[in-house]
């Protein structure tokens, strides 16, 4: 491998925790949210990742045949509870007559849990960037 596919390889890594990051900052910044129960309401986001496929000679991607060490990339960001989680909140206005809302069902812990392996991951791959970086330029070093 190459130092220019590690750092291609990271920066693919940098992609997805970044992407990571911002689906978490979204479900923390609206875990409190609340709807009415036959009112739409913001739906927790999780990621979901995939190996890049690798490129032919042509640079048309070859879905069919992941090869080893091309990285990796979001292949969708879904709702794992797309109607909410129904909480008993009668003071709430949006209450029906039962007393229900629609909360979004986020866990927090989870939420966090989710934030520090992100941001460790991100940490991991800009480390790869920066060491990869150093090597070529000590190559650079040595050739001139």
């Amino acid at each position: 491998m190459s130092l220019f596919g590690a750092i291609n390889i990271a920066g693919s890594g940098v992609n997805v925790e970044q992407a990571w990051l911002n689906t978490i900052s979204s479900n923390v910044a609206n875990a409190n949210d609340v709807a009415g129960v036959n009112q739409p309401q913001y739906q927790e986001q999780e990621v979901l990742v995939a190996p890049k496929p690798s490129v032919n000679s042509s640079g048309i991607p070859n879905f069919t045949n992941y090869a080893l060490g091309d990285g990796v990339q979001v292949s969708s960001i879904v709702t794992p509870k797309p109607n909410g989680v129904l909480a008993y909140d009668p003071s709430s206005t949006l209450a029906n007559k039962q007393g229900l809302v629609k909360e979004p069902g986020i866990s927090m812990g989870t939420q966090l849990g989710n934030l520090v392996t992100a941001q460790y991951g991100y940490e991991a791959n800009a480390s790869v960037i920066s060491q990869a970086k150093a090597a070529y330029l000590s190559i650079l070093g040595i050739v001139s």
